[in-house]
């Protein structure tokens, strides 16, 4: 979960254009989730599924959803326990029985070259191809 800056620079990397509608410049986003994973439940996803043409949609997906749930009796829960920063972290998890269902570098704000670093994360975990279908969390 975070509350950062609103960016208002052009050409600065998650700039948002409608800046203006989060008040005064160097004001906040509200906080929300953010990262490379965060996971919804099934009357959320079905409300946004129902509600999409109606649901404005901001510069960065994640403000969006925070900016959807805003208003609705919405439980954030933050569970970093579900992510591995290294594969010695992930390895350890899955030997004791724990899944990690996201591995984070923290060096690169999330997964560094992600694409080719998928399945060597997953194979270094000791994860099958069909172990993230057959998690039960």
């Amino acid at each position: 979960m975070k509350s950062g800056p609103v960016l208002t620079q052009k050409g600065v990397k998650y700039r948002e254009p409608e800046y203006w509608k989060f008040g005064e410049e160097g004001n906040k986003y509200f906080r929300h989730a953010s990262g490379q994973l965060y996971a919804i439940s099934r009357d959320l996803a079905a409300y946004i599924s129902v509600n999409s043409p109606i649901l404005h949609r901001y510069a960065n997906e994640d403000v969006s959803l925070g900016a959807w749930f805003i208003g609705l009796e919405v439980e954030h829960i933050d569970d970093p326990s579900m992510c591995c920063g290294t594969p010695p972290d992930c390895r350890l998890k899955a030997e004791a029985g724990n899944v990690c269902v996201a591995s984070y570098d923290q060096s690169c704000s999330g997964i560094c070259n992600s694409v080719e670093r998928m399945k060597a994360i997953h194979s270094s975990c000791g994860e099958g191809d069909d172990t993230l279908w057959n998690v039960d969390v």
